[in-house]
């Protein structure tokens, strides 16, 4: 039996806490950034947002097309976070305690069924978690008849881990004789950077007066921490007849973190400019196409470059075979748990990229729709990553959406997203335009706002003032 106590107040709250803040991960996470209005159409509006919405999706599309000449953003937000097994009614389920006959919540005790119905919740081989929370510190746009140019400040954290179901059969039943458990397939990859970019855009007219948005961002990056798993491929297997254990330990694992973590006794705090203990440069680029009325488009390339981390460096690394003829023993487990440990050791400098990725877009412009002077908006896009750092995929994702004005300065959203954690997610929006302020409020996946059956969440909150 495991004895696995968790105290349940606030069960639900607690639950997307952990998915948003804490675990994360997968080859298939997707970058939701800080546009309330692309979270809202599933992520499927690249084409369609503009001015200070558009930074980190396409810098072209800075350029407003409204006449707004100064534009604040004002803490725009954005955060995603799943996993691909261990939906919310199993963890209520098996991982929030019991209500005992005094109405008190005790330990949970799982029986190997409930073991096996935990299990029966990995998709395959492996699970998968994903985050990535960004969020702006600030934002200025100042647009010209020349030349649009904004300065903003954006801070993002995002983790990436594939976790074996070997981990958790390991865990449940301890080591069977028999079996081979093989970690090999786990890989982590989470960060914590903050971007200081200055972007450009202007627009130039093409034959017959069509109007070509061109930009580009440069990026000062300034990394506050990061951990990753280069390699974790150990292994172990019990012999049926002897009950000898065998196996390897290979680890390679490097991190750097900076000291304003932690206090002097150790206690978590936060400061606003914390010493960063890496940094580098980043590049976005892009495009977009008024081809009329009806149609537009626009291709951009984001988060060119990488991180170099030079400050409070460590790896941690393994590299063993071992036999353990005597499990009972406390000396020879002892040994082993310190080999699988790895052995730490500074080092001066490792670099990672930056999630780096294609973004391609398209408009399609239905005007006078409802009523004269509003147009609807259908919008599809493709997002491919070029690795799978920290928030990044390089699997590919699609979104498809839509936006219509139903009443007076209220627009509403709906979009579907394909790929990633959960093949199919369905997003919904909502945008207020009062005077010179705008306020968006998004999610990518409803799932959660209908059944307790859910995984992943995927919020976005942004705002601005015009003038």
């Amino acid at each position: 039996m495991n004895r696995i106590l968790i105290y349940h107040h606030m069960a639900r709250a607690s639950f997307l806490f952990l998915l948003t803040l804490g675990f994360s991960l997968t080859a298939t996470a997707q970058t939701i950034g800080t546009s309330a209005r692309l979270t809202g159409m599933g992520n499927s509006s690249t084409a369609l947002v503009r001015g200070l919405d558009a930074l980190n999706v396409n810098p072209a599309q800075l350029v407003p097309d409204d006449g707004v000449s100064i534009s604040l953003g004002i803490l725009p937000f954005g955060a995603q976070a799943g996993a691909d097994f261990l939906d919310y009614a199993t963890y209520e389920r098996y991982f929030t305690g019991t209500v005992n006959e005094k109405g008190k919540r005790e330990a949970t005790y799982l029986g190997n069924s409930d073991k096996h119905m935990i299990l029966k919740t990995f998709q395959g081989d492996v699970g998968n978690f994903t985050h990535d929370i960004r969020y702006s510190l600030g934002g200025l746009m100042i647009s010209t008849r020349f030349l649009t140019a904004a300065f903003s400040i954006t801070e993002r954290t995002g983790s990436n881990i594939a976790l074996p179901r070997s981990f958790a059969e390991f865990a449940f039943f301890g080591n069977s004789a028999g079996k081979e458990f093989d970690f090999s397939q786990t890989r982590v990859s989470s960060s914590w950077t903050r971007d200081y970019a200055l972007t450009v855009a202007r627009e130039f007219r093409l034959v017959r007066n069509i109007p070509l948005l061109v930009g580009a961002s440069v990026k000062v990056v300034h990394g506050y921490g990061y951990f990753g798993i280069d390699r974790f491929n150990s292994s172990f297997f019990t012999d049926p007849d002897t009950y000898e254990v065998s196996g390897s330990a290979d680890m390679v694992a490097q991190y750097a973190g900076s000291e304003d973590w932690l206090m002097a006794n150790n206690d978590f705090h936060y400061t606003l400019f914390p010493n960063p203990v890496g940094s580098g440069l980043g590049m976005d680029i892009g495009a977009h196409v008024k081809l009329n009325r009806y149609f537009s488009a626009g291709v951009s390339l984001v988060d060119l470059g990488s991180v170099q981390w030079n400050r409070r460096t460590y790896e941690i690394s393994a590299n063993e075979d071992f036999l353990i003829d005597d499990v009972v023993g406390g000396e020879q487990v002892d040994e082993l748990r310190s080999r699988l440990d790895g052995q730490e050791r500074p080092i001066s400098s490792f670099s990672t990229p930056l999630p780096s990725a294609l973004i391609i877009g398209g408009l399609l412009t239905i005007p006078d729709m409802p009523r004269l002077g509003r147009d609807w908006h259908v919008t599809v896009a493709y997002r491919q990553g070029f690795n799978d750092i920290a928030g990044n995929s390089s699997s590919p994702r699609l979104g498809l959406g839509t936006e219509i004005e139903l009443l007076f300065n209220v627009a509403f959203r709906m979009g579907v997203n394909f790929g990633g954690i959960r093949p199919v997610t369905f997003g919904a929006g909502v945008g207020f335009i009062a005077d010179n302020f705008k306020l968006d409020i998004g999610t990518m996946d409803i799932t959660p706002h209908l059944n307790e059956s859910f995984s992943a969440v995927a919020v976005g909150i942004s705002s601005h003032w015009d003038i």
